[in-house]
Order: C-alpha cells, then structure tokens, then sequence
C-alpha cells in the first residue's frame, strides 16, 4: 500500500468525522463550532479541569484554546473558578446547560462512532485502534 494513500485517507477520514459532527451540530440547532463542541466535550469528560488539560487532550495550542474556553465562557457553557488546592489554576467545569448541551454532543458523536464503525467486528475495531495508537506514537518520538 501506497504510505501517501494512508495518510491521504486518515485525513479524509478526520475531515469527514468534523463534518458529520458539524452537520449533526445545526440539525440539533446547536450553535456552536466544531472545536467548540470539541472543547465543550473535553472538559465534560474530565470535569474539573483546566485550560492545560484541554491543550493537551485536544493537541491544539494554548491560544485558540483560550479563545474556545472564553466563548463557551461567554455562551454561559462552562464556567472557570480559582483551583482551591492552587490558586494560580483555574479550573474549568461546565454550568447546567453546558451539561445539557454536552449530553447533545456525546449523543452525536456515539451516532457517528456508531455509523462509521458499521460492518466492522468489535475484534477488528480494537486492531484499527492499536494500529493508530501505534502510529500515534511513532510520530510523538
């Protein structure tokens, strides 16, 4: 196999899950962008936490995450306070209709998992997933 076609189709594979996500986003009249539902979704899934913890579970950099963190800010989605055992932290959690919306996302995002893995045993599925963890990990060193 051609290494370009790989990685050729990993990228078409990444592109097309966005944008299933963020067709799925609109037709649930979910406003928000795509990061931002990224976002949004990392901090559910490790409430409390910080602007940091969110850099490195997203692999975006540190800027465009404050920027995400402040419009969901903003929006009334997630709100930030002093970390009580490290007062220079600020700890991120979601407000009431973060976690509402977060629920919304989490339900998209299993349908999509759900239609992009149909007609692949679950044995095959662990197999893709350490094949990418492998390659993961190549290009980390």
């Amino acid at each position: 196999m051609n290494r370009n076609s790989l990685e050729q189709q990993i990228a078409h594979l990444t592109q097309s899950i966005r944008e299933n996500i963020s067709k799925d986003l609109i037709k649930r009249g979910i406003t928000l962008t795509f990061y931002q539902s990224l976002v949004l979704f990392r901090v559910a899934e490790k409430t409390p936490c910080t602007a940091h913890d969110v850099v490195v579970t997203t692999k975006k950099d540190k800027a465009q995450i404050t920027r995400l963190v402040n419009d969901l800010i903003a929006i009334g989605y997630l709100d930030r306070e002093p970390n009580p055992a490290d007062k220079r932290q600020l700890l991120l959690t979601l407000t009431a209709e973060g976690q509402e919306c977060y629920e919304e996302i989490r339900a998209i995002r299993q349908k999509i998992s759900e239609k992009m893995t149909q007609g692949i045993a679950p044995e095959q599925q662990q197999q893709m997933l350490s094949w990418i963890q492998v390659m993961e990990n190549n290009l980390s060193h």
